[in-house]
């Protein structure tokens, strides 16, 4: 009914009957899962949107352009580099510093949400690699800075040194590790060689 409103015509009923089909077909799927978890909505989201697209481009006759369109996505060099940057960013970063860090993660209590410092250093990494490939460095010092005032507050109330230091020094390698991998990732996708 919905998409009868957004086309506004009675002639695209075929469209509106493939994607009712398509959209019936992904949500039953769905509903074979005991629990809806953050992974199977995500795929839902994925194959709804993908059924929009496959309609659409059958419908336009724009397969051919679609076709090439992902052929240069898939032999696009720079943006692969960059999808790897991203991708070690995320757990292989975290598990590197989580070994790094290993010798001083039983001296200090941990009183906060479970993973919740993977999970903030997952995304300031994020945040540091996006900012350097798009030369908002001044951000990145933003960046810090906002972490520090967020992280001083449970650091000015405890008494407890290595709290500190061992949240400084996940801090700094996290920033470290996405800044040299943001600037070499720079380099390479933009054909510069160091001597």
């Amino acid at each position: 009914m919905t998409l009868l409103v957004v086309l506004g015509s009675f002639s695209y009923w075929r469209i509106i009957l493939i994607l009712t089909v398509f959209h019936l077909i992904i949500d039953f799927t769905k509903t074979l899962f005991k629990e809806i978890n953050v992974k199977i909505f995500i795929w839902d989201q994925i194959l709804h949107f993908v059924s929009i697209v496959v309609v659409w481009l059958f419908n336009t006759g724009q397969e051919e352009s679609f076709i090439i369109w992902i052929k240069s996505i898939v032999e696009n060099q720079n943006l692969w580099i960059i999808i790897a940057g991203y991708l070690f960013l995320s757990i292989p970063a975290s598990i590197l510093i989580g070994n790094l860090t290993e010798k001083w993660q039983s001296e200090i209590a941990e009183n906060g949400l479970k993973d919740a410092g993977k999970w903030i250093g997952i995304m300031e990494r994020i945040l540091i690699f996006s900012f350097i490939l798009l030369d908002k460095f001044g951000i990145i010092g933003f960046l810090l800075a906002a972490k520090s005032v967020f992280r001083f507050g449970d650091l000015k109330d405890t008494n407890d040194q290595k709290k500190t230091e061992y949240i400084i020094i996940g801090t700094f390698l996290s920033f470290m590790i996405a800044t040299l991998f943001g600037v070499a990732i720079k380099l390479i996708a933009s054909g510069i060689t160091i001597k």
